[in-house]
Parts: structure tokens; sequence; C-alpha cells
């Protein structure tokens, strides 16, 4: 058993649910999801990328469960047409700047 499989088995072990190891992929973490009903507690890839300032981009990341479930996202993700409806996307959104809650004056 290779030491990376020793830590992932400790961490699926004994870590609490939710639980986040880093890895040193930037924006890659592991983490513990619970048990259901009909499966035990897992481990998942968390990928969120991070920032400028080396914050994430979102509060949750995308969760990988196995290989097949990484292939299919990426191969979503770099589909052209994905590609340009993004950028249409970013065309039809408001700018961040003009989308904050205006504050009520009283």
């Amino acid at each position: 058993m290779s030491d990376i499989q020793g830590q992932l088995q400790e961490h699926l072990k004994n870590a609490e649910e939710w639980a986040k190891m880093e890895t040193p992929i930037p924006g890659v973490f592991v983490v513990k999801v619970p048990g259901s009903k009909t499966r035990p507690p897992m481990l998942f890839l968390e990928i969120n990328p991070l920032k400028s300032d080396g914050k994430p981009m979102k509060r949750k990341g995308l969760f990988v469960r196995d290989y097949e479930m990484l292939v299919k996202f990426s191969e979503a993700l770099t589909d052209d047409k994905v590609v340009r409806l993004i950028k249409e996307l970013e065309d039809v959104n408001p700018d961040e700047d003009k989308a904050k809650t205006k504050k009520l004056k009283m």
C-alpha cells in the first residue's frame, strides 16, 4: 500500500464528516462525505480553483467521486459548445458591480 493510500484510509476512518484534507494541488481537497442509508462514508475530491488572492472561487467546489465522473466533467467543461455558451452568458449577465444589493437610505 502506498503512503498516499494509507493517508486516505486514515482520513476515511478517523476524520469528521465533511472534513477536508489539503493536497499539494492548489484548489484540490480530499473531503470525507457522510454515508447514507444505502452507502458508507466515502472520500471525494473537491475541486475549487483559487483566485489570484489565494481564496477559493466558490464557497463549495465541484465534488468528484471517481475517475469516470472526472472524465465526464472534463469532457463537458472543455466542450466547444459549453465554452461558447459561457461566453454568451458573460455578455448577457450584469457586471458584478451593478449586481450588488442597494441599501435603503432612511
